[in-house]
Order: C-alpha cells, then sequence, then structure tokens
C-alpha cells in the first residue's frame, strides 16, 4: 500500500482559517435576509442569515451572525429608532461584519454594524410590493368603500386586555359630555410580537360570526412601542382587514408612515382616543343634522302656512269682489226685471181697464133699460122671457115690461 499524505481536521481547520483571514482581513458589508433571530441571557444576539435567489423562496446560501452584547446594546436602540422595529425573521438587513472560522465551531460572522436605511427601503419595497398584489387583486379599497352607520353605537374591539389604550377608549365613550350610549365588545388579541398576525386574524373571524350585531371594528394597539409594527404590515392581515365586511376604524397608536393596516382601513387615527373622539362625533353630525331638519321644517311649514294665510286672504278677497259684482249683477236684473214687471202690469192694466170700459159700454148698449127707452119691450111668462107665441097658453098671466113700468095681462087667445 503507498504511502498517502494526510492532515488532521484541525490542521485542516487551521489552514481554512488562516486563508479566510488573509482574504478578508477587513470587514465587509453583505446583504442576506434574516432567517431566525434570538437573544440569550447575556446580551448576545444570535442571527441565522439567509441568500435567497432573486424573487424566489430558494436559498442558495446561509451563514451564522453573532451581535455580541457590548455592540448589541448600542445597535439594538438605534436600529429600531430608525427602521421603527426590531429585527426579525424574514427582514432583509445589510451587516457590516467581520468574516471569522474558528477551528471548533466553524464558519460565522461577527457583526459590527447594521444599516437601518437599507432595510427600511426593503421594507417600503415590500409593502409596495404587497399594496401592488392588493390592488390587482382587486381588493384594495373594499373596506374603504363601505357605508357606517349613521349612529355606530355597536362596536367589536380587537385589543389586548391590558392594554392602556383600551382603558383610554373605553372610558371616552362612556364618559362623553352628551350622554350618548355605546355597546362594546371586546375581542381579545394579542397585539406584539410574532402571534400578532394571527392572533388578530382570528379576532376578526371571531367578529365576522357576529357581524351583524355591530356596526364597526376598532382596531386598538395603544402602548406598544413603535418597533411593533411590523405585525401590521403583511399581506395576510391586510387582506382579512380589506374584504372584511365592517368598516374597521384602526387606532394602532402611532404617527410615523402609514402601515398597510392603515392603508387598507375604512380610517385611520392617531389613538384609540381619537377613534372613540370620531365615534361621539358621528352622533354629533346626526344631532347637528337632525336639528337642522327641524329647523327646515319648521321654516317649511311656516312658509307653507303663510303662504296658505295669504292665498286664502287672496281668496276671500277675489270671492268678495264676485260676490259684489254677482249681487250687483242680481240687483241689475232684479231691477230691470221690476220695471219690466211695472210696466207689464201697468199696460196689462190698461189694456184691462180698456177691456172693461168696451165691456162697459157693450152692457151698456145691452142693457134692458137701455132696450126699453128705445121703445121695445120685454113679455116674460112664469119668471121666464117669452120668446115664442107656442109658450103661452090661454089663461096664463104675461108681464110686459116697458120702459116707465109693467103691465100684467092674460091671454084669451
Amino acid at each position: 500500500m503507498a504511502t498517502v499524505n494526510f492532515i488532521s481536521l484541525y490542521e485542516l481547520n487551521c489552514r481554512i482559517r488562516q486563508v479566510i483571514r488573509q482574504g478578508f482581513e477587513e470587514s465587509v458589508w453583505i446583504t442576506a435576509e434574516i432567517a431566525s433571530v434570538q437573544e440569550n441571557r447575556a446580551g448576545h444576539c444570535y442571527l441565522e442569515l439567509a441568500d435567497k435567489e432573486e424573487g424566489e423562496e430558494k436559498i442558495r446560501a446561509v451563514a451564522r451572525g453573532t451581535i455580541w452584547a457590548f455592540t448589541y446594546r448600542m445597535l439594538k436602540p438605534y436600529f429600531e429608532t430608525t427602521a421603527g422595529r426590531p429585527l426579525e425573521k424574514g427582514m432583509k438587513v445589510l451587516v457590516h461584519a467581520e468574516v471569522v472560522f474558528h477551528e471548533l465551531y466553524g464558519f460565522s460572522l461577527n457583526i459590527k454594524d447594521i444599516d437601518p436605511t437599507f432595510t427600511l427601503g426593503d421594507l417600503e419595497r415590500k409593502k409596495r410590493e404587497i399594496l401592488g398584489q392588493l390592488e390587482r387583486e382587486g381588493i384594495i379599497d373594499m373596506n374603504r368603500n363601505l357605508v357606517l352607520a349613521p349612529l355606530p353605537k355597536n362596536i367589536a374591539v380587537i385589543s389586548s386586555p391590558t392594554a392602556a389604550g383600551l382603558g383610554d377608549f373605553l372610558n371616552q365613550l362612556a364618559e362623553n359630555p352628551y350622554g350618548y350610549r355605546f355597546h362594546v365588545k371586546l375581542f381579545p388579541a394579542v397585539m406584539q410580537g410574532e402571534k400578532t398576525t394571527s392572533s388578530v386574524i382570528e379576532a376578526l373571524e371571531r367578529i365576522y360570526g357576529y357581524d351583524a350585531l355591530f356596526d364597526a371594528v376598532v382596531l386598538i394597539r395603544g402602548g406598544g412601542s413603535q418597533s411593533d409594527l411590523g405585525s401590521f404590515d403583511t399581506y395576510d392581515l391586510a387582506a382579512n382587514i380589506a374584504q372584511f365586511p365592517l368598516p374597521v376604524i384602526a387606532g394602532i397608536g402611532h404617527e410615523r408612515d402609514d402601515t398597510l393596516v392603515d392603508r387598507v382601513a375604512w380610517l385611520k387615527v392617531k389613538t384609540p382616543t381619537a377613534a372613540a373622539a370620531f365615534l361621539i362625533a358621528c352622533f354629533q353630525d346626526f344631532d347637528s343634522r337632525l336639528q337642522e331638519l327641524q329647523q327646515d321644517f319648521v321654516q317649511g311649514v311656516t312658509a307653507l302656512i303663510r303662504e296658505e294665510k295669504s292665498r286664502q286672504v287672496g281668496m276671500l278677497t277675489g270671492f268678495r269682489q264676485l260676490t259684489t259684482l254677482f249681487l250687483q249683477g242680481r240687483e241689475n236684473r232684479l231691477n230691470l226685471a221690476s220695471g219690466r214687471l211695472r210696466n207689464g202690469v201697468h199696460a196689462s192694466c190698461e189694456r184691462s181697464k180698456h177691456r172693461l170700459e168696451l165691456a162697459e159700454t157693450k152692457m151698456r148698449y145691452a142693457d134692458p133699460v137701455h132696450v126699453l127707452q128705445r121703445g121695445y119691450s120685454i113679455t116674460r111668462i112664469r119668471g121666464k122671457a117669452l120668446k115664442s107665441v107656442s109658450e103661452a097658453a090661454a089663461g096664463e098671466v104675461l108681464e110686459t115690461f116697458l120702459k116707465d113700468g109693467r103691465i100684467e095681462s092674460k091671454v084669451i087667445k
């Protein structure tokens, strides 16, 4: 068997360490995605970094990163203050690291610094990508387009039961100076940490089972740090809120750039107390509209009564004028008829008088006395005028009337 040259694993690792030390004498800036992050009691932070192919989830490189406690105590507050959130899984970072290879522990990165502005840019890029996806799916403005009830008094609240903002919200509703009454139901959820997204979605699903009982949903985070907002920038939570059938009011307590939840919610307010103030203002607006309607109604009725009164006065005046004209016409016709009647009666009387005079003349000429005065006589028998000889018999008495007296005679033959 031929002699084989060999070295120990330790010697190999020492050589690798030497090569790496010579090849990376200075620290380098490296971009990677955080696959996991863990802090220990000693204050050290351990990261697992990964590099993925552009636009894919396939991992093509991994490395361990360490931020020693004395460095982490300075890096953590600066990064969280600038980036607005802590180091977390899925975050893309730009780290300034010393490339280290240890014979026992292998390859790792000793992180000296992290650039939060790089992470901010990547987070904004991810937010834009999610917003674009929501827009392409046609759901980005669905919740914003809902119509809020004029009097939103039945409110479903998603919050941690111990959140200070929840107490502020409830107190402001209960102690509003106008005496408005609200019915609030709490749906507890985790509002900080990795479980926030799933917990809020579960609360939304519970509310969905009773959506007919509520007018709106208020999301209250109040009291959390600025670094806990990452959970409100996820696609899953944004999509759930965007498609929720009740208006969602987001009062997650921050004044910086909008989160995805703020963008898709029906309304974004800065604080939980601002959410309560908005609900109270809805009632005030409704009261104002009622007062305006009442004033409009009273003014309208007053104007209607005034117009009707004016119309009736006009009608009465017209009626009086018509009645006067009618009576005047009637009076004229009566006067005319009266004149005609008087004239007619006078004429009738004249005609009757003339006829009577004629009759009187005729009667006078026909009067037997007048006839007798002219030499005629009238003979009667048995009280009747004797008109024929045949009416008289022998022995009967006749009466003969002359102008100056009467003669009785007896019939002999």
